[in-house]
């Protein structure tokens, strides 16, 4: 018998199996290559039906929000989560973006607008049921009335509980619904499709909040995704009857003006507009959320309008000389009632915006709804090689002294908000970004505070909202931690979202927050004495916010004059860690002011 028979004799004698004969017999007739290669194909069969695997995966409903929201470019979701939204955060940790947790759902909401206003990209803000949503209520409207694209995503009771259950149960679709632009409950099919119709509506203009309901049953079901289309612009121009009429005006016109609104920034047509103004010399005025849309320092920026009674008095009195006016983006929801129909049918005026002019506050006798980049740039192409003779440099620097000393003061004592706004705008960079709460302060620091950047200096102007300015910090140095970041306050505004001075020190943010302290809600105040009413309910009784930032992990700073005020952001402006600095203002100028 051969060797090999006897071999093979051994196995079928110890009653080995078939198997494992079969596999003696391979081992015996490869060799040690066709091995690597029989390993190779088997590893292959694996990786392919591995990704096969893949492929068939069918994402859960909380996978599809998250991958569309990391498709729009979010970087970062803020709030309070509750048990109903335990998935989506998981989905979010999984798709990239951060959640960020505040301590209450006010500065989250504040937080997400802000990063819609530096980014341009959705802000989102988390809430659970009940006293998490109840509490998101102010944040909504502020992003409404502020036009910012602001996600709202809260987590809803089961759906299989809902129509007997009452712990928390309130309806929170139609809580929502009067403030956003449109309220869903997310399905446990289609998903897809709403999330990305929400995205739209709340992208579209004028920018605007959107509500994701989202059942606690529905988060993880699995369901499939739809097909993606990117995003269209829609642009078009002025007809040609209406394009004659106004180049023929800006030909002729010696006193033109312009004044323009956020919805230059909204469509990102601050390129055009400065092509535009330089190229048929007319001098600006800008609405505060969109300061910086050109540089104020540019020759032919006059500054700002909105809040002032007594700015407003003197733009006024050239809107009556001007021969022509354009508004370009001008939404009436930043501006007092002063601008109420500011001029007749005989005056030559043009309106440009991304829609029509449905609130009726101004009319123009030339109404454009549309691209305003596009309205723009056919008019700069139009333009004379020479720009028309009119508004001379020693004009316009007379215009600009004038606005400047109507609101220049010199208190007897301590510092003036005037003189610390002034103070502020000297020492910080000119990259840097600064927030503002509503307040006495905030009316006046904007007709000071020059901004060389479009979305740079954020406030809540719409709705008018305090407390804005702290968590809009916050978001500005998450963003842009290169960045000096300065939020200016009250302290009744500080009160309101104190305690989001917690996220500064865990999150390692060098900001500097100055506190405009006067004790006293000035404006408010102001109010009372001009209506002969005595004082009642203005005064603040704030606490002592330099010790309070140091129990916050930041340094904490009493100011007392000017020079003392340069000094210490001077020093925050190198330190590692957030300052706040206490600024006793002596309010009395508030009173020339309003």
């Amino acid at each position: 018998m051969k060797r090999r028979d006897i071999g093979k004799s051994k196995i079928i004698a110890t009653g080995a199996c078939p198997a494992k004969v079969q596999g003696v017999l391979t081992q015996a007739k490869v060799g040690i290559g066709d091995r690597d290669m029989i390993r190779r194909r088997h590893a292959g069969h694996v990786l392919n039906r591995a990704n096969r695997l893949e492929q068939t995966v069918v994402p859960k409903t909380v996978e599809i929000i998250a991958h569309a929201l990391k498709e729009a470019g979010v970087r970062y979701a803020f709030g309070i989560p509750g048990g109903e939204v335990l998935e989506l955060l998981e989905a979010f940790r999984r798709a990239g973006i951060q959640f960020v947790l505040t301590k209450q759902e006010l500065g989250a909401g504040f937080m997400a607008d802000a990063s819609y206003q530096l980014t341009g990209k959705p802000g989102v803000l988390v809430a659970t049921l009940g006293p998490g949503i109840t509490n998101t209520t102010t944040a909504v409207a502020q992003a409404l009335l502020d036009r910012s694209a602001l996600l709202v995503i809260t987590g809803e009771i089961a759906t299989s509980l809902k129509a007997v259950y009452t712990h928390q149960i309130i309806d929170q679709e139609s809580l929502l619904r009067p403030i956003v632009k449109w309220s869903t409950t997310i399905a446990a099919s289609g998903a897809f499709e709403q999330v990305r119709k929400g995205l739209a509506i709340a992208r579209s203009p004028m920018p605007g909040p959107v509500h994701f309901n989202l059942p606690t049953d529905v988060a993880p079901v699995q369901q499939k995704e739809g097909s993606r289309f990117a995003p269209v612009r829609v642009g078009s121009f002025p007809a040609t009857p209406e394009l004659a009429s106004v180049l023929s005006w800006l030909k002729s016109a010696k006193r033109p003006l312009a004044f323009v609104g956020i919805g230059a920034q909204l469509d990102s047509a601050q390129d055009e507009f400065r092509k535009f103004v330089e190229k048929w010399r007319v001098p600006f005025i800008a609405t505060y959320k969109a300061k910086g849309v050109v540089p104020e320092d540019h020759a032919l920026c006059i500054g700002a309008t909105g809040l002032s009674p007594v700015i407003d008095k003197i733009h006024m009195a050239q809107v009556r000389a001007a021969d022509l006016i354009f508004t370009i983006g001008f939404d009436p929801v930043e501006l007092r009632s002063d601008w109420m129909a500011p001029w007749d049918e005989k005056k030559r005026t043009v309106n440009i915006d991304l829609v029509a002019n449905d609130h009726h506050v101004f009319r123009s006798a030339i109404e454009y709804a549309g691209s305003i980049g596009g309205a723009l740039r056919t008019l700069s192409r139009a333009a004379p090689a020479k720009a028309p003779p009119r508004w001379t440099r020693t004009e316009l620097d007379h215009y600009r002294a004038t606005l400047r000393e109507a609101i220049a003061h010199r208190p007897t004592r301590g510092i003036g908000p005037y003189q610390a706004a002034v103070a502020l705008r000297e020492v910080f960079p000119r990259d840097t970004i600064a927030t503002i709460d509503t307040g006495s302060h905030r009316i006046l620091i904007n007709h000071v505070w020059q901004a060389y950047e479009p979305r740079r200096l954020l406030q809540s102007n719409g709705l008018g909202s305090m407390g804005y300015a702290l968590p809009a910090a916050i978001t500005a140095k998450l963003l842009f931690p290169q960045r000096p970041v300065l939020a200016m306050m009250g302290e009744a505004g500080l009160d309101m979202v104190i305690g989001e001075m917690a996220l500064l020190e865990k999150h390692e943010l060098p900001i500097v927050v100055v506190v405009f302290r006067d004790d006293t809600l000035s404006l408010i105040k102001l109010k009372q004495e001009r209506m002969n009413l005595p004082e009642t309910g203005v005064s603040t009784g704030s606490p002592d916010y330099a010790l309070l930032a140091k129990a916050y992990g930041g340094n904490g700073l009493v100011v007392q004059s000017v020079a003392e005020l340069r000094k210490a952001v001077q020093g925050a402006l190198r330190s590692r860690r957030f300052t706040l600095i206490e600024a006793r203002i002596n309010p009395a100028e508030y009173r020339k002011q309003m």
